[in-house]
């Protein structure tokens, strides 16, 4: 696919999937496809097996930004998803092309973004979207349980930026997508382990904008405010239902003190089928159309917005305080 990475995009090409742009209607018509150097821009996106990170895939595609779509075990687990994105990318003509990595091993990371390297000869925006919830009260979930949301989707996110950022500092532009939650702002005593990974990676990438606003790079944090119908829910109930099966007997006879718990938590995590996941996949690619240095660092998107804009607004107002 290196032809549809450096030849510069043609209205052509625009115009073929112009059926596919109406769920993106409120997006400025300065769609952001080329560089600064008149090329097509590049996007490589983790965890684009499903949810956020899929339709984050095909609407970038859609909008002529060539993607670099990232998920482990594309031979295996995920071979069929693998397979779904690249059908679509030849029957649609989509720019997109599919690369194994699993954001948990350094590895998998180095190795895949020098692949995308190879493949589209740069990259222009870093989308961390692959992300875990494993839930339970800290009072009954294992330590190792609680820790997997934090290196999931904490540190997977800061294996990615250290592995792209290079690239990004040697060309003196670049964009970071984080993708974030409300939890990122608000702590969910049910969701602790991922309250804690969101607010890790929220201070992570505040400090990364500050210290790479120097090299042209951007960061902006996604944060989605509401229970989104995505595979996220589904999974975090699994690895709640998988926790109560292998905890000792001693354990298990603790855990029934947190059943009025588990049922609330079973309710929360219970997906709203009246909110569109496509919702956020848009406010990304808003964010990728705007211009280098007038982009917002958070995004709040969902029925929830109002109060979590009111606590980012604070925190930047503090904030800046303190590093002024």
């Amino acid at each position: 696919m290196d032809h549809i990475i450096t030849r510069p995009i043609t209205r052509r090409k625009i115009l073929m999937t112009g059926a596919a742009l109406a769920s993106a209607a409120a997006i400025s018509p300065a769609l952001g496809q080329t560089g600064s150097d008149g090329f097509q821009r590049v996007a490589i996106i983790t965890g684009t097996s499903s949810g956020f990170g899929r339709l984050m895939t095909e609407t970038f595609a859609r909008q002529g930004i060539a993607v670099i779509a990232t998920m482990r075990n594309v031979d295996s687990h995920n071979a069929a998803a693998a397979d779904e994105l690249r059908q679509l990318a030849a029957e649609e003509e989509l720019p997109i092309e599919v690369v194994d990595i699993d954001v948990l091993d350094e590895t998998s990371v180095r190795n895949g973004v020098e692949q995308a390297l190879q493949i589209a000869g740069r990259i222009d925006v870093l989308v961390n979207n692959a992300g875990i919830v494993v839930p339970g009260p800290v009072g009954m979930q294992p330590v190792d349980a609680f820790a997997a949301n934090i290196e999931t989707n904490c540190n997977g996110a800061l294996r990615m930026f250290r592995a792209v950022a290079p690239h990004m500092q040697d060309r003196g532009e670049g964009q970071i997508i984080q993708m974030s939650s409300a939890l990122g702002r608000l702590l969910d005593p049910l969701l602790s382990g991922y309250c804690a990974s969101k607010l890790a990676v929220e201070a992570a990438c505040d400090a990364i904008a500050w210290e790479q606003e120097r090299f042209g790079i951007d960061v902006s944090i996604i944060q989605p405010a509401g229970p989104y119908p995505t595979e996220l829910q589904v999974n975090g109930l699994r690895y709640f239902d998988e926790m109560l099966d292998t905890l000792p007997d001693a354990e298990r006879e603790n855990s029934r003190r947190y059943e009025e718990l588990e049922a609330r938590l079973r309710e929360e995590l219970a997906p709203d089928p009246s909110l569109d996941s496509q919702e956020i996949a848009d406010a990304a690619m808003r964010l990728v159309a705007m211009e280098p240095g007038s982009r917002p660092r958070r995004v709040v998107v969902g029925p929830y917005r109002d109060g979590i804009e009111r606590l980012n607004d604070l925190h930047q107002t503090v904030q800046a305080e303190m590093l002024g």
